[in-house]
């Protein structure tokens, strides 16, 4: 029998996005008027304790009272969010019954916002929609105002909460916002650690989204950019987060890496989720895994590798050696989590040894990547996790 071969022209890709993403310096201020357009008297916005009292966040509050609206705030909790705080954020969104439904947060804020509005209009609770594709109706008009560069949520289809079984996601174009607002002076706030830890979380989109199987010529256009941006400027925003440019530069490239999910995220973040164990935040286990995948997919996708590399700043003439490209993109990943104080190894954070079955068991079975480049089985994810253990980052 002739082996049938599928020439990847022939799949077919999608690229989803909000409707409009509008950014630039002090945009906030005017963003009223596009309000207006929704044609709703009610403002719902979703917000955590923190955010609120920034000057920022005050401003805008005025800005839209002295537009007409009657603004109606939520406070989450600041912290990854549970199935339980996403139903009570669900349950103020529907005892108002209308509104314009603005999350305005870093990326558990927003994809708080993004399934309230949603549930407005489908019943049940959001346990009820985990997985993907199963939010049937649009929701209430919604928009998304990013306060982090990171999370790219604002641009992204999916939810992700922290339900009785681990890391939970709701995936649905109908949980999309209307419009992404984009601006830059609500993250001038944000401390060094955060920043870096956010930021690399939208690197880890953007090369994750290359490294994809799912990975196509929009989400490779994108996720390049992206990477560029990040590797010029986030040095720049976690040393002196008053950089104005710097900071709009970072929040460009986390909407860009928001982008790149449309690729779909690999193996580093499943790795990244059961490093949350040991109290590594989303962004924080994304960069700690984040070099050792690169390391452990170089081998399957050369090419992606030497575009990766030389987004990072590789010399384009010296791009025909695998093994130095790859070597490179890595080194340079490595460099930066070195700069922003972030662990090389799990050993460094204290994590024994021992654990690593631990890890490779649940990585396997709770968190697969049939998209990841390099098809793996469970010896290979113990000699992934041996060298994120001891933080080995060679290529040979």
């Amino acid at each position: 029998m002739a082996v049938q071969y599928y020439s990847p022209l022939e799949k077919i890709h999608t690229f989803i996005s909000p409707t409009k993403v509008t950014f630039g310096v002090g945009i906030l201020k005017n963003i009223g008027g596009e309000l207006k357009n929704f044609k709703q008297e009610k403002i719902l916005l979703i917000t955590d304790k923190v955010i609120k009292e920034t000057e920022p966040a005050k401003e805008f509050i005025s800005t839209l009272t002295s537009s007409g609206f009657e603004v109606k705030v939520f406070e989450s909790e600041v912290k990854e969010p549970t199935t339980s705080m996403v139903n009570a954020c669900v349950n103020f969104v529907r005892s108002e019954k209308e509104g314009i439904v603005i999350g305005m947060g870093g990326g558990s804020v927003m994809d708080q916002a993004k399934v309230a509005a949603a549930l407005a209009k489908n019943e049940g609770r959001a346990e009820d929609y985990l997985g993907v594709d199963k939010i049937p109706n649009r929701g209430l008009p919604l928009v998304l105002i990013p306060t982090t560069a990171g999370t790219g949520a604002e641009t992204s289809k999916n939810a992700v909460f922290i339900g009785k079984k681990g890391k939970a996601v709701v995936s649905s174009p109908n949980i999309l916002p209307d419009i992404a607002v984009i601006d830059p002076v609500v993250t001038i706030s944000l401390p060094p650690r955060p920043t870096a830890f956010t930021g690399m979380d939208a690197l880890s989109h953007a090369i994750e989204g290359i490294m994809s199987l799912n990975c196509n010529p929009m989400v490779m256009a994108v996720a390049l950019e992206a990477i560029s941006l990040i590797n010029t400027n986030l040095p720049l925003a976690y040393l002196n987060g008053a950089d104005i440019k710097a900071r709009f530069n970072m929040c460009i490239a986390a909407t860009l890496g928001g982008l790149s999910l449309n690729g779909g995220v690999v193996l580093g973040h499943s790795v990244a989720y059961t490093l949350g164990h040991f109290g590594a935040s989303h962004g924080l286990g994304c960069a700690i895994a984040l070099p050792h995948v690169m390391k452990f997919n170089a081998p399957a996708i050369p090419d992606k590798m030497k575009r990766i590399a030389v987004a990072l700043g590789f010399n384009d003439e010296r791009a025909d050696d695998p093994i130095q490209a790859a070597t490179y993109a890595v080194n340079v990943v490595k460099s930066l989590n070195e700069l922003f104080n972030i662990p090389i190894s799990l050993k460094s954070m204290g994590v024994e040894k021992g654990k690593i079955t631990e890890l490779v068991d649940e990585c396997l079975t709770r968190y697969p990547r049939p998209n990841n480049p390099r098809k793996y089985s469970k010896d290979d994810l113990v000699k992934l996790y041996e060298g994120l253990w001891s933080g080995d980052l060679d290529i040979r």
